[in-house]
């Protein structure tokens, strides 16, 4: 079962194609730019440089060697530089392009040594230039190689599309990701794999085909043009039009996700408040993006976390209401007791810097460990001063985690997961309590915090349709309503 409209499934696959065609439309135009430059300024080539070939050459080399992950997140400022924000699928394609253009570069690069050397020096003998050796020797002769290497380039975007999520760039890794492996629906994710294989497969048959009809190349790349062109003036039209207002909310993905679909109709009932919600795959974009402006709000955290990151970052953010308490627990499917877990038994964590620090107090609650003092909302497994049964602790994606009741004795999982791990709150062997300062929050930047509109907001995440669907999700009391 989807549990989720399909005009979603509709989108992500349209976020997907999009983010395909432009970034691979960019970096083929950039990276054979740059491969005929590292080809022809090699030694004993038509325009032998040195020092420009060593420069490509190391720019390309160390390009390709940085994981496209830590690309993503490492360019941020240049991506906000250059279109104005960090976040959304546009952001994610500056990061596709630049990881791609160097691998293209090198397949073009490649492909240019195969031409005979022969037929270079029959146009140098017959006065041509280097623009025309260019145009007329080298590309036409490469151009079965080039448009393989090409093939190759889009289907490699295609899995680099699948991390867009990190940046809320939203397609089809991101729905796999949020609304399959987040809230264990294995039909999603089988689902979005087949549309996956569907496009890499008319890919590599297109450009095949392409290979073998040369002839048809120029009609190929006149349509892409035309098409990018297309691209870039549906980019600009929400700028040129007046369109509604759009309030932008950052949340982590799971379980989160289907709490904020009700809230964004409730906004839209009530105050006529057109939420959209930007979904992260990671703990400190929300926070980043909500300071430098991308987006208005964010819902995923609680106190101790924010203090740590304002103190860490100097953020310029404020919490301005509460929304549930989602209580952390121990869970184990060996034990029954704690009195029963045995020396070097292994712990599974989460590995988020919201709840990682969480998990190790309240295993320094239950006397298990003993961390560093002055170690508390910010503690790491690398603080860990007394650990008296030589516990394995593990730290994993808290969605991973209740998937590890097989290989872990012990594991400490928040709310979102319990129900998906087959437990209810009562069957915690230590909980937090009603007290907990863990409570999730809404953030603003500090000098937005007075604004009406956030006043509408706190009201939709108290309404009764949120708590609601939020005691639906989290029965028995595994999710409290924080400010009453």
């Amino acid at each position: 079962m989807l549990n989720f409209p399909l005009n979603i499934l509709w989108m992500a696959v349209a976020q997907t194609l999009y983010m395909i065609f432009v970034s691979g439309f960019l970096s083929i135009i950039f990276g054979l730019i740059f491969g005929i430059l590292l080809f022809i300024t090699q030694k004993d080539k038509i325009f032998e440089n040195k020092i420009i070939y060593q420069g490509l050459n190391f720019l390309v080399n160390i390009t390709r060697s940085i994981p496209y992950i830590i690309l993503m997140i490492a360019i941020i400022p240049f991506t906000r530089l250059i279109i104005g924000t960090s976040i959304g699928t546009n952001a994610a394609i500056v990061s596709l392009t630049l990881a791609a253009i160097p691998f293209y570069a090198r397949i073009c690069e490649a492909a240019l040594t195969k031409v005979p050397t022969g037929v270079i020096e029959a146009a140098q003998s017959m006065g041509a230039s280097h623009p025309q050796i260019i145009t007329k020797v080298l590309v036409p002769e490469a151009l079965s190689g080039l448009i393989q290497g090409a093939t190759l380039t889009v289907i490699s975007l295609i899995g680099y599309s699948a991390m867009a999520g990190v940046v809320g760039g939203g397609g089809l890794g991101e729905l796999a990701v949020d609304y399959g492996y987040q809230q264990f629906n294995p039909a999603v994710m089988l689902i979005t794999v087949l549309l996956l294989i569907i496009i890499v497969q008319i890919v590599q048959m297109f450009g095949d085909y392409l290979a073998k009809q040369l002839k048809k190349v120029r009609v190929v790349v006149l349509v892409a043009i035309l098409l990018f062109l297309s691209c870039i003036i549906g980019q600009t039209l929400p700028f040129m039009n007046n369109q509604t207002a759009v309030f932008k909310v950052g949340i982590v993905a799971g379980p989160q996700q289907v709490v904020m679909q009700v809230a964004a109709q409730v906004a839209k009932q009530q105050y006529n408040l057109n939420l959209k919600i930007v979904t992260f795959d990671d703990y400190i974009l929300p926070n980043e993006a909500l300071n430098n402006g991308d987006i208005e709000a964010n819902i995923f955290q609680h106190v101790p976390y924010l203090d740590s990151q304002i103190h860490a970052r100097g953020y310029q953010l404020v919490p301005i209401a509460k929304t549930f308490i989602y209580p952390m627990g121990l869970y184990s499917r060996k034990i029954t007791s704690l009195d029963q877990l045995s020396n070097e038994a292994v712990i599974a964590i989460p590995d988020d810097p919201s709840n990682e620090a969480r998990a190790l107090l309240l295993l320094e609650k239950a006397n298990l460990i003993v961390l560093k003092s002055g170690k508390t909302i910010t503690a790491t497994i690398y603080d860990i001063a007394y650990n008296p049964k030589q516990l394995k602790i593990i730290t994993l994606d808290a969605a991973q985690l209740p998937r590890e009741f097989k290989d872990a004795d012990l594991v400490a999982l928040t709310n979102d997961y319990v129900k998906q791990a087959g437990f209810t709150l009562i069957q915690a062997l230590v909980r937090e309590g009603p007290n907990s300062p863990y409570a999730n929050i809404i953030v603003v930047r500090k000098q937005d915090q007075n604004k009406t509109i956030f006043k509408q907001l706190i009201a939709v995440m108290h309404s009764p349709q949120v708590v609601s669907e939020v005691e639906k999700l989290f029965p028995n009391g595994a999710a409290v309503p924080a400010w009453q």
